[in-house]
């Protein structure tokens, strides 16, 4: 597993989130077991942030679909756009009609 790098930024943004949302939770190996958000750092010294689940239960009967894992994707990911531009960030929305939104944010100047 790669050794962790703390980011400012990052750690700015999650800390916006924190006050309101859930983090998503990871096992020792990487894979999410509790829904909620995931911020990394982007390539123009912003972050991305996006929602993230745990992988359905495929022989669960009542497991949620595709089309309601995606309409949850889209509400967090709107609930933290919101998180955020209350806190001062300026935030791009991306991917509004995929599967998998996400969000580009920067510290407003």
């Amino acid at each position: 597993m790669p050794g962790f790098k703390f980011s400012v930024i990052v750690d700015q943004a999650a800390r916006a989130l924190f006050a309101k949302h859930a983090v998503s939770v990871d096992d020792n190996y990487g894979k999410c077991i509790g829904s909620g958000y995931a911020v990394d750092e982007a390539r123009d010294g912003g972050v991305r942030v996006s929602h993230r689940m745990p992988e359905p239960d495929l022989l669960d009967d009542d497991r949620m679909s595709d089309d309601e894992m995606a309409a949850e994707r889209h509400e967090m990911v709107a609930a933290y756009a919101q998180t955020l531009e209350a806190a001062g960030w300026t935030v791009e929305r991306r991917g509004p009609r995929s599967r998998k939104p996400y969000l580009l944010a920067r510290r407003a100047a």
